[in-house]
Protein backbone atom coordinates (compact mmCIF):
# COMPACT_ATOMS: atom_id res chain seq x y z
CA UNK A 1 0.00 0.00 0.00
CA UNK A 2 2.93 2.02 1.21
CA UNK A 3 4.24 1.58 -2.82
CA UNK A 4 1.03 2.21 -4.11
CA UNK A 5 0.39 5.63 -2.58
CA UNK A 6 3.94 6.90 -3.46
CA UNK A 7 4.01 5.97 -7.01
CA UNK A 8 0.29 7.68 -7.27
CA UNK A 9 1.72 10.85 -5.05
CA UNK A 10 4.37 11.00 -7.66
CA UNK A 11 2.34 10.68 -10.70
CA UNK A 12 -0.16 14.05 -9.80
CA UNK A 13 3.60 15.46 -8.66
CA UNK A 14 4.80 15.29 -12.43
CA UNK A 15 1.58 16.04 -14.30
CA UNK A 16 1.34 19.47 -11.68
CA UNK A 17 4.96 20.22 -12.06
CA UNK A 18 5.02 19.43 -15.80
CA UNK A 19 1.33 20.51 -17.38
CA UNK A 20 -0.10 24.20 -18.61
CA UNK A 21 -3.64 25.34 -18.62
CA UNK A 22 -4.41 22.95 -21.65
CA UNK A 23 -4.36 19.86 -19.58
CA UNK A 24 -7.49 18.17 -18.99
CA UNK A 25 -7.75 19.09 -15.16
CA UNK A 26 -10.87 18.80 -14.53
CA UNK A 27 -10.58 14.47 -15.20
CA UNK A 28 -7.65 14.23 -13.22
CA UNK A 29 -9.42 15.69 -10.03
CA UNK A 30 -11.99 13.53 -10.83
CA UNK A 31 -9.93 10.26 -11.23
CA UNK A 32 -7.58 11.96 -8.16
CA UNK A 33 -10.39 11.57 -5.72
CA UNK A 34 -11.31 8.45 -6.69
CA UNK A 35 -7.81 7.38 -5.54
CA UNK A 36 -8.41 9.52 -2.31
CA UNK A 37 -11.83 7.57 -2.08
CA UNK A 38 -10.26 3.91 -2.03
CA UNK A 39 -6.91 4.90 0.45
CA UNK A 40 -9.60 6.65 2.93
CA UNK A 41 -11.63 3.27 2.96
CA UNK A 42 -8.30 1.74 3.45
CA UNK A 43 -7.40 3.89 6.43
CA UNK A 44 -10.82 3.21 7.76
CA UNK A 45 -10.19 -0.48 7.76
CA UNK A 46 -6.62 -0.02 9.13
CA UNK A 47 -7.79 2.35 12.03
CA UNK A 48 -10.48 -0.18 12.73
CA UNK A 49 -7.56 -3.09 13.08
CA UNK A 50 -5.21 -1.17 14.49
CA UNK A 51 -7.92 -0.48 17.62
CA UNK A 52 -8.65 -3.92 17.87
CA UNK A 53 -5.41 -5.13 18.69
CA UNK A 54 -5.27 -2.33 20.87
CA UNK A 55 -8.32 -3.44 22.92
CA UNK A 56 -7.33 -7.42 22.87
CA UNK A 57 -3.52 -6.08 23.75
CA UNK A 58 -5.00 -3.80 26.82
CA UNK A 59 -6.86 -7.44 27.87
CA UNK A 60 -4.05 -9.46 27.29
CA UNK A 61 -2.12 -7.13 29.69
CA UNK A 62 -4.97 -7.24 32.26
CA UNK A 63 -5.21 -10.72 32.24
CA UNK A 64 -1.53 -11.58 32.60
CA UNK A 65 -0.78 -8.82 35.17
CA UNK A 66 -3.67 -9.10 37.53
CA UNK A 67 -4.67 -12.29 37.15
CA UNK A 68 -1.15 -14.13 37.06
CA UNK A 69 -1.99 -16.19 33.32
CA UNK A 70 1.76 -15.70 32.29
CA UNK A 71 0.24 -17.00 28.88
CA UNK A 72 -1.22 -13.95 28.29
CA UNK A 73 1.81 -12.04 28.53
CA UNK A 74 3.45 -13.78 26.28
CA UNK A 75 0.58 -13.26 23.58
CA UNK A 76 1.10 -9.60 25.15
CA UNK A 77 4.53 -9.29 23.84
CA UNK A 78 3.05 -11.14 19.89
CA UNK A 79 0.50 -8.73 20.13
CA UNK A 80 2.50 -5.41 20.88
CA UNK A 81 4.99 -6.48 17.54
CA UNK A 82 1.59 -6.73 15.43
CA UNK A 83 0.41 -3.23 17.20
CA UNK A 84 3.55 -0.98 16.43
CA UNK A 85 3.78 -2.49 12.81
CA UNK A 86 -0.07 -1.45 12.42
CA UNK A 87 0.56 1.90 13.93
CA UNK A 88 3.49 2.80 11.64
CA UNK A 89 1.01 1.14 8.79
CA UNK A 90 -1.93 3.33 9.77
CA UNK A 91 0.41 6.52 10.09
CA UNK A 92 1.83 6.08 6.56
CA UNK A 93 -1.96 5.37 5.17
CA UNK A 94 -3.01 9.21 7.04
CA UNK A 95 0.01 11.11 6.12
CA UNK A 96 -0.45 9.58 2.87
CA UNK A 97 -3.63 10.54 2.62
CA UNK A 98 -3.07 14.06 3.56
CA UNK A 99 -0.44 14.64 0.93
CA UNK A 100 -3.12 13.69 -1.41
CA UNK A 101 -5.23 16.75 -0.09
CA UNK A 102 -2.51 18.77 -0.50
CA UNK A 103 -2.36 17.88 -4.41
CA UNK A 104 -5.91 18.12 -4.63
CA UNK A 105 -6.07 21.55 -3.57
CA UNK A 106 -3.25 22.40 -6.50
CA UNK A 107 -4.69 20.43 -9.37
CA UNK A 108 -8.43 22.98 -8.21
CA UNK A 109 -5.97 25.90 -8.37
CA UNK A 110 -5.12 25.00 -11.88
CA UNK A 111 -8.74 24.54 -12.29
CA UNK A 112 -9.31 28.15 -11.28
CA UNK A 113 -6.84 29.54 -13.95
Amino acid sequence: MKKYLKNHINFIEGILAKEGAAFDWSSLRESHRIQIGFLQHERLIHLLVTLFFGVVFFFSVTFGLFLGYLEFLALSAILLVMLVFYVWHYFVLENGVQKLYRLDNEISEHLKK
